[in-house]
């Protein structure tokens, strides 16, 4: 009896072990420190990289409150401040290369960043609003 007992107690260990593994894994929440977010779009615009001298993307540092990144032609930096979901950038800072075919989305992601009064991360995603709550900048967190 007690071998019979043994014997299905390890089947539903078997078998629980061997369920687990195919369970979906949870997405993390990550956070806005800490992690590279690669742009994606401007004002619900799908923003074609192709033409980008450097891939645009933020970082934010928590013990600087600075935000550093590309704009995709230029490097930038930024302070900025936030609490909870707010966030809000002080005055850009960035280095002046010519990018000509770039220009128009370098101009977008600075005028994103001035913009910018809220945030939400949802799963891999940052999304950047405006006042209204209208979403203005959309990244992917980078691999």
């Amino acid at each position: 009896m007690n071998k019979y007992f043994f014997l299905l107690a390890l089947s539903f260990s078997l078998i629980s072990c061997t369920a687990s593994r195919n369970e979906p894994q949870a997405i993390t929440h990550l956070s806005l420190f800490d992690t590279t977010w690669n742009l994606v779009e401007i004002n619900q615009k799908l923003i074609d990289t192709a033409k980008a001298t450097k891939k645009p993307r933020i970082q934010f540092s928590r013990e600087e409150m600075k935000a550093t990144g590309s704009n995709g032609c230029n490097s930038f930096f930024a302070t900025f401040d936030t609490v909870e979901e707010r966030l809000s950038f002080g005055p850009v800072g960035a280095t002046r290369m010519a990018c000509q075919d770039w220009m128009e989305n370098e101009m977008a992601f600075l005028a994103m960043l001035q913009a910018a009064q809220r945030y939400a991360i949802d799963g891999y995603t940052l999304l950047i609003m405006d006042g209204n709550g209208q979403e203005i900048g959309k990244f992917l967190a980078a691999d």
